[in-house]
């Protein structure tokens, strides 16, 4: 069973329910086409008319900006469908940084409401500074 985020207040298959990857849902406009992240209305044109679409997962880390000390271990992650979301990164520290290609993982399931993502490449120490 999945769940799409308005009824369960999460967009992000069930841990106990995961199977080798977890399966991110967004929505996108039917008037616009616009891709959205958990919203009741179209942010493009207005609409209510959204439908909900399963997303491939994969996504690339996005700058952060003006974030709040509770909030520092969430990053943007702008996915390959055009939506963002706020998602907690499971990886070496070091590593996590705009640019890096990530997918969601059902590895460490969900953490509260936001998706866990994992980085697809390894990046190593020597020369990150």
């Amino acid at each position: 069973m999945f769940h799409t985020g308005l009824r369960s207040g999460t967009a992000v298959q069930a841990a106990e329910e995961a199977g080798p990857d977890a399966e991110l849902y967004f929505q996108r406009c039917r008037w616009c086409c616009n891709t959205t992240f958990q919203r009741l209305l179209c942010p493009t044109c207005g609409s209510t008319d959204l439908n909900p679409e399963l997303s491939e997962g994969e996504g690339v880390i996005s700058v952060r900006r003006g974030f709040a000390a509770a909030d520092a271990d969430l990053w943007p992650v702008y996915m390959s469908e055009g939506f963002t979301v706020r998602c907690r990164v499971d990886g070496p520290l070091h590593a996590v940084r705009p640019g890096v290609r990530v997918k969601v993982s059902s590895g460490v399931g969900v953490t509260g409401r936001r998706p866990v993502v994992r980085l697809c490449e390894e990046v190593p120490l020597d020369g990150w500074i």
